[in-house]
């Protein structure tokens, strides 16, 4: 039988479709969360935009935001293009304790 003599296969949205098999899921257990006993609290430092920067500077807020005491600190701009961490962008988890202690 050649494929010109095969009848065109079905489309549309009612087309029956072959069952779904079940996926072999294997149940792996997940560690309980730990929690600190002496969590480390990062360090805000609010600084004036126009000593460091100058001051026709459009900075509204400059927030220096170390997540650890012996980490090297982060600087996070608010400005014309929203809030930034100087070194790793927007999604840095320093912006969000930065904007916590600006507002």
């Amino acid at each position: 039988m050649s494929s010109a003599d095969k009848p065109p296969k079905p489309t549309g949205s009612r087309v029956s479709r072959a069952p779904q098999r079940a996926s072999k899921r294997i149940d792996v257990p997940v560690a309980a969360v730990q929690i600190d006993l002496f969590p480390i609290k990062p360090i805000v430092e609010l600084l004036d935009p126009r000593k460091v920067v100058g001051e026709s500077t459009s900075v509204e807020h400059l927030v220096r935001v170390k997540l650890r005491p012996s980490d090297a600190p982060h600087l996070v701009f608010h400005d014309r293009h929203g809030w930034y961490c100087e070194a790793h962008g927007p999604t840095c988890a320093s912006v969000k304790l930065a904007q916590d202690a600006a507002t």
